[in-house]
This record gives C-alpha cells, sequence and structure tokens, in this order.
C-alpha cells in the first residue's frame, strides 16, 4: 500500500514538473503569440440539456466539471485540474 501511493505521489510531481519545465522551454515568445490569437469559443450541453457557451484564451482548455454544473477555463499548461 505504501508502495502504491508512494509511486502516485512521484507520478504526480514528475507530471506537475514536467509541465512546468514544457513552458519554460517554450519561451516567453510562444505565449506572447499564443496571447496574440486571442480567445476560443467552448460550447457543452449542461445537466438540464441547455448549450452553454463560454470563451477562453487560446492557450487554455474548456474545463467541464458536470457533478457542479461549472464551465471554466483552465491553467495554461496544466489543464483542467
Amino acid at each position: 500500500m505504501k508502495r502504491a501511493l508512494l509511486s502516485l505521489g512521484v507520478a504526480v510531481a514528475l507530471a506537475f514538473a514536467g509541465s512546468v519545465a514544457w513552458d519554460l522551454a517554450r519561451g516567453p515568445d510562444h505565449s506572447a503569440a499564443v496571447a496574440a490569437k486571442g480567445t476560443k469559443t467552448c460550447k457543452a450541453k449542461t445537466n438540464a440539456g441547455k448549450l452553454k457557451t463560454w470563451r477562453c484564451g487560446a492557450d487554455q482548455a474548456c474545463c467541464v466539471n458536470r457533478t457542479t454544473d461549472q464551465y471554466v477555463c483552465g491553467i495554461p499548461g496544466l489543464g483542467c485540474l
């Protein structure tokens, strides 16, 4: 059991470190180019069956939490947490 928890902890830490390193490797030029492109439109069906539309940055993920019926933008480089 301890090995499983330790392995899971190491995997999460490596995933986080990898995403941070990837963002640092791309540099500020990439983020400026993405910011220049603007926003994107996200669409999803709500729990009530209606179509929800919201806008996120071009480098952000469209995140949907069906349990709490939330529709938000993700964190650049990390996605939906």
